[in-house]
């Protein structure tokens, strides 16, 4: 791993953490005004113009091959097009914090699928974490509702996305150490894009298209300038340098922003039910990172 100053990597990593962390609110902000798919193809469209801008000016001289150009597609497929339809449709269901904290179970996912894929060892503290997440997990899925406006359904759709963010984690490793995050970055909205047209084009013809507020606008705006271009940007420099041990301490905190913006700016509260529920996530979260040898990348926000 590429050595770096530590304090442009931590630097890196707070403001990853406050972005993403703020992006559920957004997201319902964005959601007033647009459909969850054309929110998300706007999102992308408007990121990859500006990543590809400053690709041109500052990076042009980085080319991908054939072979990389197929797994930046694949990349972008699951990190973006296949995560969004699934976070945006769910977060249009239920409530921006418990949207948050389901999106924490990302660890948990990439432990199942390194279980599968061989790649990595489990401790049997992992474990344990694991199964206190799901614990939580379906307890907040059950409890969906509330003053938040939450719903089993719009749990559920988050919590696939989850999957998909987890897939992404996995996918990602070899090709940030290998490349730019302004490459990968750039080519990841674009195809994240790509693919997402054609669902969001059967998504006006089904519901049609909203005349959006000024409000849903400045969502828009907020998760394609400060999310998906220097958020992940941010995200994809650090995971570049960092080791996990550090990285998850600023990544684990991204629900806590996003609960608290949704407490703020939303007006969501948790039933006792859901806090406890949402405790035992976060705390075998912990114990699931707690040790992790490999970078874990928060949820594509």
């Amino acid at each position: 791993m590429r050595s770096a100053p530590s304090t442009s990597t931590y630097a890196a990593l707070t403001g990853t953490t406050f972005a993403f962390g703020l992006s559920f609110v957004a997201t319902k902000y964005g959601l007033r005004g647009f459909e969850p798919l054309l929110l998300a193809l706007l999102r992308f469209t408007l990121a990859g113009g500006i990543l590809w801008l400053a690709w041109r000016v500052f990076g042009a001289r980085e080319h991908a091959t054939r072979a990389e150009l197929g797994r930046l597609a694949a990349l972008g497929f699951v990190s973006l097009t296949v995560y969004f339809s699934f976070e945006n449709s769910g977060i249009a269901r239920t409530s921006a914090s418990q949207a948050a904290i389901l999106m924490a179970a990302v660890p948990i996912f990439v432990v199942i699928l390194n279980l599968f894929t061989l790649r990595e060892h489990n401790s049997w503290r992992q474990w344990a974490g694991v199964a206190l997440s799901f614990v939580g997990i379906v307890g907040l899925v059950l409890l969906g509702g509330g003053s938040g406006g939450g719903s089993m359904t719009g749990n559920l759709l988050v919590l696939v996305a989850s999957v998909a963010a987890a897939a992404y984690t996995l996918m990602a490793r070899h090709m940030l150490v290998r490349r730019s995050a302004l490459f990968v970055t750039t080519f990841q909205n674009l195809f994240g894009a790509l693919f997402m047209l054609p669902l969001a084009l059967i998504e006006a013809l089904l519901f049609g298209v909203r005349r959006p507020a000024w409000t849903s606008v400045g969502a828009l705006a907020y998760l394609a300038v400060i999310c998906s271009v220097l958020g992940y940007l941010l995200l994809n420099y650090a995971l570049s340098y960092v080791e996990a041990s550090k990285a998850s301490v600023f990544l684990n905190l991204i629900p806590v922003v996003g609960v608290a913006g949704a407490y703020l700016l939303l007006g969501e509260r948790f039933t006792p039910g859901q806090a406890v529920a949402a405790a035992v996530v976060v705390v075998g979260v912990w114990l699931t990172n707690s040790g992790r040898r490999t970078p874990v990348a928060p949820a594509a926000a």
